[in-house]
């Protein structure tokens, strides 16, 4: 076999080539439905069909001829990359708009999720919450039209809100024993509190009775302290003469290093009065620079805004001048007028800027 014979059915392919890129010289708006099929139509029924051919032709030479099979390869390849390029377009518009119909389905089922989680975090109660507000809770709860809006995800929210109300009855259940608890606590409390009451009482008299007791024990023992206090005394005093002696000494000596302290002191605050009057006066005459620029700039602005109302005012008297002229008066009579309006010497009419 020659490889012309060969090559016969590749040739013929190749032929028909020009009519399919012709055929897929077009690219419709996918989101349509009748383009979205073209582009559709036109890879599975004219493309496709067409490779099925190429490769079939390809398996049949390469049967006969193994020795030119790298010349075949390429040929079926050229042939199937410029079908690849043709048909490229078509194939990657109509994916896209897949694409865009999965995400939106996505999007559509992730909304439905989130409405259904909605349902299910009614069973999450916030922080100590009590039966009043775990009841309230059921209500909004079983108060949810799980029939509205939920489509084809209805059963799951009805079922997803009757578990949360199983949840919920259940805690409300809990949250009622728990609180009648607390009342039962709180009416013992009240019970160990009067109880406690009665015992303080009687603890009261029994510390009288021996305060009573005691009294007369430290009656006897003062007359026994007495005496020895007379005793006491006298060392005492002894005592006392020699400390008082002591811390005269110590006062002398205490009163010389204080007034060394003052004589300090008031050199320190001597000094430290300086430098606060030189801070103030530095003080004053960076506030007096302040001054005298907040005016010049405040004077500044004042002349920029007269000027802009200057001009505005000449704008102003320029355009009413030229809509008096618009009726035949001449300029100069136009221009007396406008003064005086703007004078005030006509005030019948006025100028607005």
């Amino acid at each position: 076999m020659s490889e012309v014979k060969e090559l016969v059915e590749f040739d013929k392919i190749s032929a028909g080539m020009a009519d399919i890129q012709s055929q897929g010289n077009f690219l419709p708006d996918t989101t349509t439905k009748e383009g979205y099929e073209a582009s559709k139509r036109f890879v599975l029924d004219v493309t496709t069909p067409t490779r099925t051919d190429l490769a079939e032709a390809h398996k049949t030479a390469k049967a006969y001829w193994i020795a030119g099979g790298k010349s075949i390869d390429a040929k079926k390849n050229e042939i199937n990359d410029l079908l690849l390029d043709i048909q490229k377009p078509h194939q990657e518009a109509y994916k896209a708009f897949d694409q865009i119909k999965k995400d939106k389905k996505l999007k559509f089922e992730s909304d439905l999720n989130e409405k259904i989680t909605v349902i299910y975090n009614y069973r999450v109660l916030p922080p100590q919450a009590n039966s009043s507000v775990i009841t309230d809770i059921i209500n909004t709860c079983g108060e949810t039209d799980t029939q509205e809006g939920f489509y084809h995800r209805a059963a799951d929210a009805a079922k997803v809100r009757l578990e949360s109300l199983e949840v919920l009855n259940e805690l409300l259940m809990g949250a009622v024993a728990h609180e009648a608890e607390q009342q039962r606590q709180a009416e013992l409390a009240e019970e160990n509190r009067l109880r406690q009451m009665q015992i303080d009482e009687q603890q009261a008299k029994m510390e009288a009775q021996q305060a009573e007791m005691n009294a007369k024990q430290a009656e006897m023992e003062a007359k026994l302290q007495a005496q020895a206090d007379i005793e006491l005394k006298a060392d005492q005093e002894k005592r006392q003469a020699e400390y008082d002696k002591n811390l005269k000494i110590e006062n002398e000596i205490r009163a010389k290093e204080d007034e060394a302290e003052r004589k300090k002191q008031a050199v320190e605050r001597e000094e430290y009065a300086k430098q606060q009057a030189e801070r103030a006066a530095e003080q004053a005459r960076q506030d007096e620079i302040n001054r005298q620029q907040a005016e010049q700039e405040s004077q500044r602005i004042a002349d920029e805004k007269r000027a802009n109302n200057n001009r505005h005012a000449t704008k102003v008297k320029k355009q009413a001048k030229e809509f008096i002229m618009s009726f035949g008066i001449d300029e100069k009579a136009a221009v007396n007028l406008v003064q005086a309006i703007s004078h005030k010497d006509e005030t019948t009419l006025t100028l607005n800027y």
